[in-house]
C-alpha cells in the first residue's frame, strides 16, 4: 500500500492512495468582468429560460505595461437567465461564480468543443444600477444584488 505525505498548515500528512483516489475533483470558477454585449435570452422547447453572454475579464498588467484580455463564454437558467437578460447590458460589471464544463458537439460533418461557465450566480457591481433604482444613496453603496 503506497503512502502520500502531504504539508498542510506545517504537519507532515501520511495519506492512503485508496484515500486520494476517493476525493472528488473541485470545479469552480469565479470571474469578475464586464459583458462584452447584451445577454442572448432563448426558450428551451418546456418553456426553460436561458441566457449566453460573455465576459472580458482584464489581466494583470506585466512589468512592461501590456496586458491582455480573457473572454469567458457563460450561460445561466432558469430564474437566473432571466434576471440576467433583464438587468444586464453591454459593459455591465458582474462577478460570476459557476463552473466550467466542456462540450463536444458537431457541426456541418465537423467536430468541434466549446468551454463555458455554467452560472450559479451572478452580482452586479455597477453602481450604475442602483442609481436607478432610486434608493437613497446612502443605502446604495451598501447593498449589492446578488442572483441564485
Amino acid at each position: 500500500m503506497e503512502l502520500y505525505h502531504a504539508l498542510l498548515a506545517g504537519k507532515l500528512l501520511e495519506i492512503n492512495q485508496k484515500e486520494v483516489m476517493k476525493m472528488p475533483g473541485l470545479n469552480r470558477v469565479i470571474l469578475t468582468g464586464r459583458l462584452t454585449k447584451d445577454p442572448e435570452v432563448r426558450y428551451t422547447k418546456e418553456e426553460i429560460p436561458l441566457a449566453r453572454f460573455t465576459v472580458a475579464v482584464n489581466d494583470l498588467k506585466k512589468k512592461d505595461g501590456t496586458s491582455g484580455v480573457n473572454f469567458f463564454n457563460c450561460v445561466a437558467w432558469r430564474g437566473l437567465a432571466g434576471v440576467c437578460g433583464e438587468y444586464l447590458k453591454k459593459g455591465s460589471l458582474v462577478a460570476i461564480e459557476g463552473k466550467m464544463q466542456f462540450k463536444s458537439y458537431e457541426s456541418k460533418g465537423q467536430k468541434k468543443q466549446a468551454t463555458e461557465v455554467l452560472v450559479d450566480n451572478m452580482l452586479m457591481l455597477d453602481k450604475s444600477f442602483y442609481k436607478s433604482a432610486g434608493q437613497p444613496d446612502a443605502e446604495k453603496e451598501d447593498e449589492l444584488v446578488m442572483a441564485a
